[in-house]
């Protein structure tokens, strides 16, 4: 067996908070989700629950910018930077199990820690969006209550899907930000 390298234990850690939170994440869950003692957990992160969560977080945000909100950028008209824009929010979903990591350490006190750094990713992605619509033809004000709509309906849709135990509340989501974002460019 190989020896497990730090990067290769993030999936297995993700899926863990992505499914309990930051709270609910125990040292002996993420353990047996690794397949590590907790010491050789301690070894690749001597910070412990709160190193993986910053390292996690770092990596979800490189994540959906390489997958997602980076595909906003660029020369291509605004309508074809939008629509790659929803599908590759769909990627980046279907990549972390249907749930953004980033929304989950938001709700918890895992927020104390490392939400500002998310706080600040999501307004310059915001702030992507409304420029990304304001170049297809959206007047300003329009284009931040459309570009705020549309992170609502995204991350929302990720809780009601939880909630309700309906994954199938994210493709409708999607499906209703595409419209939104099209909508608005003409």
């Amino acid at each position: 067996m190989r020896a497990a390298t730090r990067d290769s234990l993030l999936p297995q850690l993700a899926r863990v908070f992505r499914e309990r939170g930051y709270e609910g994440a125990t040292l002996t869950q993420l353990s047996a989700a690794t397949g590590l003692g907790k010491a050789s957990l301690y070894h690749h992160f001597p910070g412990g629950k709160s190193e993986m969560a910053e390292v996690l977080v770092r990596q979800a945000i490189a994540d959906a910018e390489r997958l997602a909100f980076g595909r906003l950028y660029g020369a291509q008209p605004a309508s074809e930077r939008l629509a790659a824009f929803v599908d590759g929010f769909a990627a980046y979903l279907e990549q972390a199990d249907g749930l953004c990591l980033l929304g989950v350490l938001a709700l918890g006190s895992a927020r104390d820690s490392h939400g500002a750094e998310i706080t600040a990713q999501f307004r310059d992605w915001q702030g992507a969006l409304i420029r990304a619509l304001e170049e297809g033809g959206a007047k300003p004000k329009r284009a931040a209550r459309i570009a705020a709509e549309a992170i609502n309906l995204l991350y929302g849709a990720q809780v009601a899907a939880r909630l309700l135990g309906d994954p199938a509340q994210v493709p409708r989501a999607l499906k209703r930000v595409s419209r939104k974002l099209t909508g608005a460019l003409r």
